[in-house]
């Protein structure tokens, strides 16, 4: 049975052009226990009673009073219009934790595939499961690698997270961002271009395999985004021989 959650929304930054990155606080209950991948479902007020949408949790697991959402903006929806015009300190009811997509417990090495905000649960998994244990035992011989697809470099967030745990981690996480519109990677500083490729995930993908052809069969793969990317991200992998069992996806 899903939980009822009265929060209050304490923060609510800007990330790009359309998306948003909303800080929630718990009043009741006061703590939330999830697992990351998970999303949660917003009430929105409307004519006919709230109405449901799904948002997955990009905030770790080991904060419990409070989580954090990326969102895009999409002009005229229902949810987008209200999610816009909400001032912080607003008084916001969602239920859940929900979903099943979420990191499996193997020794197997990572790969994350994902457009959009389809960041979202992917960064909590980061935070949650990576970030804070790459340094035990256990898992010293796993790689995460992370694409993640994006228009343009306007479009580009959370860029400084992905840099410093790229930095702590040495060789275990690496990441790409692939800009699917952009003609070259003049307007990137000079520092960064490591981190940035041009075409979509699927192509930037294919770049590492000249060098690791073994991924394939090595990797778990993590896929979120929108439905259209996941399905051609997954048709894409299977067509690699890679087994749909270690294919995972989450699409909205």
């Amino acid at each position: 049975m899903l939980n009822t959650y009265k929060t209050i929304l304490s923060k609510k930054t800007q990330l790009n052009s359309n998306t948003y990155l909303y800080h929630f606080d718990l009043i009741e209950p006061k703590e939330i226990i999830f697992k990351p991948g998970q999303y949660v479902m917003l009430k929105v007020p409307s004519i006919k009673g709230p109405v449901s949408r799904l948002y997955s949790i990009a905030s770790p697991d080991t904060v419990k009073n409070s989580f954090e959402l990326i969102i895009e903006i999409v002009p005229g929806g229902l949810a987008s219009n209200y999610l816009f015009s909400l001032k912080e300190n607003s008084e916001v009811t969602f239920q859940g934790p929900a979903g099943m997509f979420g990191l499996k417990e193997s020794n197997r090495s990572k790969i994350f595939m994902v457009t959009g905000t389809g960041i979202a649960p992917v960064r909590s998994m980061l935070i949650s499961k990576i970030k804070d244990q790459i340094s035990k035992i256990q898992i010293k011989n796993q790689k995460y690698h992370l694409f993640w697809g994006l228009k343009n470099y306007r479009d580009v967030y959370i860029l400084d997270e992905f840099k410093q745990w790229s930095n702590e981690t040495i060789k275990q996480f690496e990441f790409k961002i692939c800009l699917s519109r952009e003609q070259n990677l003049d307007i990137i500083p000079e520092e960064d271009k490591k981190y940035f490729e041009l075409g979509h995930v699927d192509s930037c993908f294919e770049k590492l395999l000249t060098t690791n052809y073994s991924l394939l069969t090595n990797y778990e793969f993590y896929l979120c985004g929108g439905r259209t990317a996941v399905e051609s991200l997954r048709s894409f992998l299977l067509g690699k021989n890679v087994q749909k069992e270690n294919i995972f996806f989450e699409k909205f």
